[in-house]
């Protein structure tokens, strides 16, 4: 900053980071380490660090103390004044020091609260609390040295350097000697700053040396940053600009280090003008000074306005551009009249608290004549200058700063524009953009009766690129692709990346241009080498003329996606094209039933995968997480749950389902049905679906899923073959005349619909309960414990394992899914009449 003023704000707010040591030990032990450690993260670590804490301890049922309550509120205001929010700490302080707490962490928060109301100079309110302070300082003498540092600097703001530099020394002999590092730090900041603002360059720098030295040993990462800014300031202010500006850069990276935004940018200034005074850099300082100017103007600064104004106008004037230096200093004049008043103002703020005599009156009288010969002095040296700077250099000035505005704002909103429509790695079009642009098109093709097609083209087995020579040689390959399609397609379409490794043309043209293009475009294709490893890869294709069935865009380029599920099928690396006509009954056809497990995410298999990927019409009846996830992948997934509705029979609702399904199997196309667990137990629609569509002639299968009994042996550790299984659904045990065997497990599967032969009710009713609980007494005694199953569906949840006696099932909690388990009742007994005998030992039993 040279020899001129410096800049006082990143001072002003580098007081907020004044903190004591944790108080005496207090009512809730088990959180007094926490709040330590929030109290310690606050002095020596970035400020996210204690708010994450102070977050995390939150969130906790334990209750603090109102001590350690008022600790931890005094860290987060504090953290608020460091981080910009000064407005919301000093609110938050008003609040907190109407509280009653112990002395010294009463004195604490004011020291923080004076210094956050300078920062945002509400110099009557920082006055106001000193005056409060002070009555508390014989109940905490050990905060004296603190209190003296930031009385000090307060008198420094309003120039009253000699009384700032003696109470920073007595505060300093109150500690030094003392055990406590941090304020030791602390008083030598002070006495350096005092002889900073006194124009003492030379002690100023000796002062800010000892400052490091004792800050590094504190461990306070703040301070000892702002040791080394005043260092670079001195030398500046000594004519040592090369000296200067390597402890700014030093104090720059410390501040950004810790989170200290304020003095960040004060240290800015002062590696901008140690740059300027080199002749160095000339470039990076000028970004430096408007991302700074840009700054303090936004927090309201005028008197570092004023200081990197005048380091503009410098700046300027070594380029030789004096238009731009008078027009930089008329700027500083006018932040350096606003700078003085509010300097006017401290003065008058501090003289308001301090004096209750008629020689008060009489200062303030003369300060505000004072405020406005000033202001008459500025009015006229403000006219001056715009008198200087009037003329034809300053319009061809500002005709030339206006267009090169105007060319630079509109390259930003060019370049802004393409990267929202385009795709970064492949220079494509992106998704939406293909669509909107597709849109126009499609509806002009139309309306002039042209053709129109759609292309949807994919990497073969692009997943398992990406597993055996990683995803850089993905990449690579889907960058290479995009090369060569736009060059292909160039103006003749839009081609765009739809998303993963698809890619989605529009071409106006038809079917047979298409397939053109294809083969021109896989003539183009050859290996990518990545990392020393070639990568070959092939594409598959689907191909969709509009001819008048399709009337959107989403239709025609659905049915071309489509036709990429038949390339995939009929083995790859080929191209099908489709018609909108619908398909012949027979040709191609058939239906697959498979099922998804009851945790989808675990239980899914390979095949089950990759008959959903391969097929052209995909319905599903599964729950709702498990539906989420096959439409992440296939969106045009057809829900079966929309068939079942309260008080519906569900005989009809199978019916539906049975014939919506049929429906597409019949018109020829490749169907697969997802059911929820295995397809093939207690459910009637798989077995309908595939045993008519055998007996059409066809191909139909099942493929089988792991079933709710599947997981009920694994998580009740239960093996069937130990004594045998009893399997049926609730309502047919109570119907027919079945009669279980005690010795064995019996498993009753949907107990929550026990009774009801409406195939209506969706819930439990308790008179179905207790019919079964009154037919199952005939074997069991009342106080025979049973278990309620529920399968988890997903890998967050538990399984649901309640045992209950017999006689209080109907007042358990069903859903839909419970299942009932009964264990076995006595010992098995051996065959003819033999004695009772226990189970078999592990292993005995015949090999499976």
């Amino acid at each position: 900053m040279g020899a001129r003023q410096g800049v006082v704000r990143p001072c002003v707010a580098l007081f907020v980071c004044w903190m004591a040591a944790a108080g005496p030990a207090h009512a809730n032990p088990s959180l007094e380490p926490q709040v330590v450690e929030i109290e310690r993260l606050s002095i020596n670590q970035h400020w996210r660090e204690s708010a994450a804490r102070i977050e995390a301890l939150a969130a906790q049922p334990v209750e603090m103390s109102a001590e350690q309550r008022q600790r931890v509120e005094f860290v987060r205001l504090r953290n608020l004044g460091i981080a910009g929010a000064p407005r919301d700490a000093i609110e938050g302080f008003e609040t907190l020091l109407r509280e009653p707490m112990p002395a010294p962490l009463r004195v604490r928060a004011y020291t923080t609260a004076i210094s956050i109301a300078a920062n945002v100079e509400d110099w009557s309110l920082a006055f106001r609390w000193l005056s409060e302070a002070l009555a508390f300082l014989p109940e905490a003498p050990g905060e004296s040295a603190r209190l003296l540092g930031v009385a000090s600097y307060l008198h420094t703001l309003v120039g009253e350097t000699g009384k700032a530099r003696e109470l920073a020394l007595r505060g300093l002999s109150l500690v030094e000697g003392g055990d406590d590092p941090r304020a030791i730090c602390h008083a030598m900041g002070d006495v350096a700053l005092a002889e900073d603002h006194a124009r003492h360059f030379t002690e100023a720098e000796r002062w800010r040396h000892r400052q490091i030295e004792a800050c590094s040993k504190a461990g306070d990462r703040i301070f000892t940053a702002n040791g080394k800014y005043g260092v670079g300031k001195m030398l500046a202010g000594q004519g040592r600009p090369a000296e200067a500006l390597t402890w700014a850069r030093e104090a720059l990276a410390d501040f950004e280090a810790a989170g200290f935004d304020a003095g960040a940018w004060s240290a800015r200034l002062v590696v901008a003008d140690s740059l300027i005074a080199t002749n160095r850099e000339l470039d990076h300082a000028h970004d430096l000074l408007t991302d700074t100017l840009r700054y303090y103007r936004e927090q309201g600064s005028d008197l570092a306005i004023a200081e990197t104004e005048h380091l503009f106008a410098r700046l300027a004037e070594r380029r030789g551009d004096l238009p731009l230096a008078l027009q930089h200093l008329k700027s500083a004049g006018s932040a350096s009249e606003a700078a003085e008043r509010m300097a006017r103002e401290r003065q008058l703020a501090y003289l308001q608290v301090e004096f209750d005599t008629r020689m008060k009156e009489q200062q303030i009288a003369l300060l505000e004549a004072e405020k406005e010969l000033a202001a008459l002095q500025v009015t006229a040296t403000r006219r001056w200058q715009w008198l200087l700077a009037a003329g034809l250099v300053a319009l061809l000035a500002t005709a030339l700063l206006l267009t090169i505005l105007l060319r630079r704002s509109f390259r930003e909103r060019r370049r802004y524009r393409w990267q929202s429509e385009h795709d970064s790695l492949t220079r494509l079009l992106n998704y939406q953009q293909v669509r909107k642009d597709g849109e126009e098109a499609f509806d002009r093709a139309r309306r002039e009766g042209r053709p129109f097609t759609a292309i949807v083209a994919d990497i073969d087995r692009f997943k398992e690129v990406n597993d055996r020579h990683g995803h850089a040689a993905g990449d690579e390959a889907l960058r290479s692709l995009g090369t060569w399609i736009t060059e292909e397609v160039g103006a003749q379409g839009i081609a765009g990346r739809s998303g993963g490794d698809e890619f989605t043309i529009l071409l106006d043209g038809d079917r047979d241009q298409a397939q053109d293009l294809l083969r021109r475009l896989r003539g183009r294709i050859e290996p990518v080498t990545v990392f020393g490893h070639t990568v070959h890869f092939s594409i598959s294709a689907g191909i969709c003329q509009a001819n008048g069935h399709a009337t959107t865009l989403e239709q025609l380029v659905h049915d071309a996606d489509q036709a990429l599920y038949r390339a995939k099928y009929e083995g790859r690396d080929r191209t099908v094209c489709t018609s909108d006509a619908p398909p012949d009954a027979r040709e191609g056809g058939g239906l697959v039933v498979v099922g998804s497990g009851i945790e989808f995410g675990r239980h899914v298999s390979e095949r089950c995968l990759s008959e959903i990927r391969e097929a052209q019409v995909v319905f599903c009846l599964t729950d709702p997480f498990a539906l989420a996830m096959i439409q992440g992948f296939r969106p045009d997934t057809i829900n079966l749950g929309v068939y079942y509705a309260d008080g519906k029979d569900r005989r009809q609702t199978y019916r539906e389902i049975d014939a919506a399904i049929m429906a597409e199997v019949l018109a020829g196309k490749r169907v697969c049905t997802v059911f929820y667990g295995h397809p093939g137990v207690f459910a009637d629609v798989p077995h309908a679906v595939v045993r008519k569509a055998r007996e059409a002639g066809i191909p139909a299968r099942m493929e089988p899923g792991i079933s709710a009994e599947a997981c009920l042996y694994a998580d009740l550790g239960i093996d069937p073959g130990r004594r045998g299984v009893h399997s049926m659904e609730a309502t047919h045990f109570l119907h027919y005349d079945r009669v279980p065997d005690t010795a064995g497990l019996l498993l009753l599967w949907q107990v929550a619909l026990s009774g009801d032969l409406s195939c209506t009710r969706f819930h439990a009713e308790r008179e179905g309960l207790q019919a079964l609980v009154d037919r199952l007494q005939r074997w069991y005694p009342p106080d025979h414990e049973v278990i309620l199953y529920e399968a988890a569906r997903l890998p967050i949840e538990s399984a649901r394992v309640d045992r209950v006696a017999l006689r209080d099932l109907p007042d358990a909690h069903y859903e839909e899914y419970t299942t009932l388990v009964i264990p076995p009742l006595g010992e098995l007994r051996v065959g003819g009449g033999a004695d009772p005998v226990g189970d078999p030992e592990p292993g005995t039993g015949p090999t499976r």
